[in-house]
C-alpha cells in the first residue's frame, strides 16, 4: 500500500494583523483571571464592533444584564432603599436661581449672587419654564428625579432635547429616554460618539441595521452640542452621562456593582422563605405506607392524611394509625434544618456589602447598628458625610452637564428672560434641630396660641405676669432686716 500523497501545507497567517479602528473596551477572558466566566460583562468585542456592528446596546442585544440590574434593584431592600434615598437627596427641595461664575469647578475670588422669588422678573419666565418641560406635563424636579434614579441603578442616564415651533411659537422640550430604549452608534477611527439610537423593540431588530433600515418608530439623534433635524421640522439632541468604570467606552457601570451578587443572595433569601411558607415552612417528614393497596386507595389514603396533616390549623399535629396488620404502619422520617442562624447571618453580611459598595451607612439604609441607638446626632452627622461626599458630587453633574445647559438652550431658543441665571439644589436634611430648641424662648404667647388653633389674646392680657424673685423672698423670710440683694 503505498503511503497518502502528502497535503499541502495550510497557508500561515501574516503575522501583522490590520490594527482595529477602535479599541471599544478591553476584552477580558478567563485565562486572565480568576473571576468565574458567567461573572464577566463585557462591552462588545473589538472583533465584533470591527465587522458589520451598527448599534452597541448595554451590554447585549437582549438586554440581559440590564435586565438583570433592574430585578436586582427591585427586589434587593437594601438596594431599593439606597437608591430612592439617593435619588431624594440628589433632588433635594428644589432649585435655588443665581447669578455670577459657576463655582463648581474653579475657586474664584466673584461670588455668585443668589436670586430670591419676586425680586426679579425673569423668575416668573423660568418658574413657567421648568414647570412643565414636555408634553407630558413633568416639572424639571420630575425629569431629574428619573436621572438620578437611573444613574444609580444602573450607571447610566440619558436625556433628549427636542426643539421646534407651533404655530410660531418656540417651544423648548426635556425628555427622559429610559436606557432599555438606547443603542449607541459606533464609533469612529476618531472613538468619538457621535450620536444613539432610540427604539422601543430592539430586540425584535438586528443590531447591523443602519438608520434608514431600521422600523417605523426608530430615530437617530446626534448628541450635544450637534443637533438632527427630524422629518416634523423638529431639531433635536441626546445627553448621555455614564459613571467611568474601567475597560468600559460606550457604557457606565453603577456604583454598586461590586455588591451585585450579595443583591441577589438579599433577594435569594427572602424567594427562599417565601417557598418554604407556601410548603409550610419547610419539608418536615415523609411518611410512607406499607401494604397491599390498589392505586385508587393509596391516592385516597394520601389526600387524607394531607387534608389533616397540612395547611393552615394543622401544623404539629399528631399522626395516628389504627392497623389490623404490622405490615401496614407508617414509616415517619423526620427532616431537620439548621440554617436559620446562617441565612440571618447571610443577611446581615449582604446588607452590610450593598451599603458599604453604595458608599452608604447602615442606619440611613434603615439597619440598626450595634451598640448605637440611632441618636439625631448620629443621623446629622451621617447625613453630612454622604450629603458632602456623595450626593454633592452627583448634584454637580447634573447641574453642570444637563440641567443649566437646558436653561441656555431654552433662553437662546424661546428668547428667554433668564438668560443669565443658572440653577443650584436646595438641600434637604431628615433630621432638624427644630426638636433642641426651647419653644418659650423663641415664641411669643400669642403665636404660640395660634399653633394650638386659639385666638390671640388682648394686649392688656399678653402681658406675662411679672415673676417674683425666688432668692429674694426667701432671704427675707428668714426674718434677717439686712437688705443682701443690690
Amino acid at each position: 500500500m503505498s503511503d497518502p500523497k502528502p497535503q499541502a501545507a495550510p497557508a500561515r497567517k501574516s503575522r501583522h494583523r490590520k490594527s482595529p479602528a477602535l479599541l471599544a473596551s478591553s476584552q477580558i477572558t478567563a485565562n486572565d483571571t480568576n473571576v468565574i466566566t458567567e461573572d464577566l460583562y463585557n462591552e462588545p468585542s473589538r472583533r465584533r464592533l470591527d465587522g458589520s456592528t451598527v448599534w452597541v446596546r448595554f451590554f447585549d442585544f437582549n438586554s440581559t444584564f440590564l435586565k438583570n440590574m433592574m430585578a436586582l434593584s427591585n427586589n434587593s431592600p437594601t438596594l431599593r432603599r439606597i437608591i430612592h434615598d439617593k435619588v431624594n437627596m440628589i433632588t433635594g427641595d428644589g432649585f435655588i436661581p443665581y447669578t455670577g461664575p459657576d463655582n463648581d469647578l474653579l475657586t474664584v475670588s466673584a461670588k455668585r449672587r443668589e436670586y430670591f422669588q419676586g425680586d426679579e422678573p425673569e423668575l416668573e419666565d423660568l418658574t413657567e419654564f421648568i414647570k412643565s418641560v414636555n408634553v407630558y406635563e413633568e416639572s424639571l424636579v420630575d425629569v431629574l428625579a428619573r436621572l438620578a434614579y437611573e444613574y444609580e441603578a444602573f450607571g447610566n442616564c440619558v436625556i433628549e432635547i427636542v426643539r421646534g415651533r407651533v404655530a410660531g411659537e418656540p417651544f423648548c422640550y426635556l425628555y427622559h429616554v429610559p436606557l432599555y430604549m438606547v443603542g449607541i452608534r459606533k464609533a469612529g477611527i476618531d472613538r468619538i460618539v457621535e450620536s444613539i439610537g432610540i427604539y422601543d423593540d430592539w430586540e425584535g431588530v438586528g443590531e447591523t441595521l443602519n438608520a434608514d433600515q431600521m422600523p417605523e418608530g426608530f430615530r437617530e439623534v446626534t448628541l450635544w452640542p450637534e443637533w438632527t433635524r427630524a422629518e416634523d421640522g423638529t431639531e433635536r439632541t441626546a445627553i448621555h452621562l455614564k459613571n467611568y468604570a474601567s475597560g468600559f467606552f460606550y457604557w457606565g457601570l453603577p456604583e454598586w456593582i461590586s455588591a451585585k451578587f450579595w443583591a441577589e443572595v438579599e433577594y435569594r433569601i427572602q424567594r427562599t422563605n417565601t417557598d418554604k411558607l407556601a410548603n409550610g415552612m419547610m419539608l418536615s417528614s415523609i411518611v410512607q405506607f406499607f401494604g397491599s393497596m390498589t392505586t385508587e386507595e393509596a391516592q385516597a389514603l394520601v389526600k387524607a392524611a394531607e387534608k389533616k396533616m397540612t395547611g393552615p390549623g394543622n401544623g404539629h399535629k399528631m399522626f395516628i394509625q389504627v392497623l389490623r396488620d404490622e405490615k401496614l404502619k407508617a414509616n415517619v422520617v423526620p427532616l431537620e434544618h439548621r440554617h436559620e442562624g446562617q441565612f440571618m447571618e447571610l443577611q446581615r453580611l449582604a446588607a452590610q456589602a450593598i451599603v458599604s459598595a453604595n458608599r452608604w451607612t447602615m442606619s440611613l439604609a434603615g439597619h440598626a447598628t450595634e451598640g448605637k441607638l440611632g441618636t439625631n446626632q448620629q443621623i446629622k452627622q451621617e447625613t453630612e458625610y454622604v450629603q458632602n461626599t456623595v450626593i454633592k458630587p452627583r448634584q454637580n453633574m447634573f447641574l453642570s452637564r444637563i440641567i443649566n445647559p437646558y436653561l441656555m438652550i431654552g433662553a437662546e431658543w424661546m428668547g428667554g428672560s433668564w438668560g443669565e441665571v443658572k440653577l443650584g439644589i436646595s438641600n434637604n436634611t431628615p433630621v432638624s434641630f427644630q426638636g433642641e430648641i426651647d419653644v418659650n424662648s423663641v415664641l411669643t404667647r400669642n403665636e404660640k396660641r395660634e399653633i394650638l388653633g386659639y385666638d390671640p389674646d388682648d394686649e392688656e392680657e399678653m402681658q406675662e405676669p411679672e415673676q417674683p424673685d425666688l432668692m429674694t423672698d426667701e432671704i427675707q423670710d428668714d426674718g434677717d432686716d439686712t437688705n443682701t440683694t443690690q
